[in-house]
């Protein structure tokens, strides 16, 4: 067998939903004794040396560079898709729509093109596997977790998360509309903001009832100090793919209250979904009995348990490496 070579764009140093993917699956491959196996963050085209004579895991697009290479891609989401929805937010006279346009045709024929050129492709969500059916041959591996990492919630009061980071140009920011009328439909409830936050983000929710931790060390102790996860998503942010901050909750039998559009390739049938503001506070109302988060909580562990564990996610791309390193 010859040696993997698991390449991204981002620096594997930073935290975030880009980089949890190839994470949670290094350390997976370690448990199962997976060795070798080479890291290489940052990735382009001046290191194309360091992964000849070997099959390459790629993560997302890092793999545009490779020409001759055997390789793997593991996408995480289709930006071509993603550009297009994106464009939707803005009005048909705004430059950004149109920007988003032209991303859009340039990603799918980059996406397309690297697809084709893959020996298999690697797809985290049900509705990715279905777009690319027609490109190339594709195993579902899920994002995952260690359900070890992530104990039940000892909230006992109503007490809403939300998980950023809040910053211009993501979606969590894009969503501040909601939330900001989610926060005053509801001045008695607790909402704490985690992660990253722009100062004008935190400046138009300047509430009692709000408060911002920023980036914590103790994210896991952080997020199961509160009973439920509220995570809104503009209409137009329909991202393939299930949500780190999804599992994470659910792992912590802590409810999820989401929108429409953020309700792609997880159980709709364990989320609480809402189109407006006022249905998502009344979501959040209905959680208020301890008992009903609890009962709602574990068939959310349990699903975490049953399709999303990085222990049995891993042995699928375990099984691909044997089949294409011969």
């Amino acid at each position: 067998m010859v040696k993997i070579s698991l390449i991204t764009q981002r620096n594997m140093d930073e935290v975030n939903g880009s980089t949890a993917r190839p994470r949670w699956q290094i350390e997976a491959l370690k448990h199962n004794g997976f060795s070798d196996i080479q890291v290489i963050d940052r990735f382009d085209e001046t290191k194309l040396k360091n992964v000849s004579n070997t099959l390459i895991h790629a993560h997302q697009l890092s793999g545009r560079w490779l020409e001759n290479e055997k390789y793997l891609v593991d996408i995480h989401g289709l930006e071509y898709v993603q550009s297009l929805n994106l464009s939707a937010g803005y009005p048909i006279y705004s430059w950004k729509k149109y920007g988003f346009i032209a991303k859009s045709v340039y990603y799918k024929k980059l996406e397309s093109k690297l697809f084709k050129k893959a020996v298999h492709l690697i797809c985290s969500g049900e509705d990715i596997q279905e777009r690319v059916g027609k490109i190339q041959n594709s195993t579902l591996v899920r994002n995952a977790l260690f359900l070890k990492d992530f104990l039940p919630t000892e909230c006992f009061e109503l007490r809403v998360a939300l998980v950023g980071p809040f910053i211009p140009g993501t979606i969590n920011y894009d969503g501040l509309d909601l939330i900001k009328k989610t926060v005053q439909i509801l001045p008695n409830i607790k909402f704490i903001f985690i992660g990253k936050t722009d100062d004008s983000f935190k400046n138009q929710l300047n509430f009692k009832n709000t408060e911002f931790l920023g980036i914590v060390k103790n994210y896991h102790s952080v997020l199961r100090s509160c009973s439920v996860l509220l995570s809104p998503y503009p209409d137009y942010a329909r991202y393939l793919g299930s949500k780190n901050k999804f599992l994470e909750a659910a792992a912590c039998e802590m409810p999820v209250i989401t929108t429409p559009s953020g309700a792609i390739d997880f159980n709709k049938d364990l989320l609480l979904i809402g189109d407006d503001s006022k249905k998502l506070a009344d979501l959040i109302m209905s959680q208020k009995d301890e008992n009903v988060r609890r009962n709602l909580g574990k068939k959310l562990r349990s699903e975490i348990e049953a399709k999303y564990n990085a222990d049995i996610e891993i042995k699928k791309i375990i099984k691909l490496y044997n089949e294409f390193s011969d």
